[in-house]
């Protein structure tokens, strides 16, 4: 028998923080938590201040901090995640993280790139300029509005869900056991 999860949808409350509500026939909804990539250089106190600020703006928020490229493609592969934050400074800097905010991009994640400027990007990666995008000392009202940007594009009928949990790895899915 296989386990079927509710529809996701994203709710904003009285204080402006969001919040992913798993929606269900009728009665009351559950509330889990938001799950964040944040891909920046763990050597580099850059991003730091952001992590907090993502904490500020996201009710019950989980941040999955990613020091390195394969980090973060690894933890991509293996969980599913609301959102992906891309800082550009990670090594070898800005290719590394342009890499893998392409990478994330053709696997269908909601990708949005920490940069203080779009001059950064790579000439030979265009379609990264239509990606939003935050500076690494963002308030909680520009991460609010990143997010959602960057998740209603994944929202689309035109654009697959992101992969589950060991799709990437072609591992066989687990299934719920009576």
């Amino acid at each position: 028998m296989n386990a079927r999860r509710g529809a996701r949808e994203r709710a904003t409350l009285a204080s402006g923080r969001l919040q992913v509500v798993e929606t269900r026939r009728p009665g009351p909804r559950s509330v889990r938590s938001f799950k964040i990539l944040l891909a920046h250089d763990a050597r580099a106190s850059t991003c730091d201040p952001l992590a907090r600020a993502i904490e500020d703006a996201l009710e019950n928020v989980e941040i999955v901090d990613a020091s390195s490229i394969d980090d973060a493609l690894l933890a991509s592969a293996t969980e599913r995640f609301d959102a992906c934050l891309v800082c550009l400074d990670l090594p070898p800097a800005p290719h590394g993280g342009a890499r893998l905010a392409s990478e994330l991009m053709a696997t269908n994640h909601p990708v949005v790139l920490v940069t203080r400027s779009l001059r950064w990007l790579p000439p030979d990666r265009p379609a990264l300029q239509n990606l939003p995008w935050i500076p690494p000392d963002a308030g909680a009202a520009e991460i609010t509005s990143a997010i959602t940007a960057a998740t209603s594009e994944c929202d689309s009928m035109i654009r697959r869900r992101a992969p589950l949990p060991g799709e990437l790895l072609d591992a066989p899915a687990l299934r719920a056991r009576r």
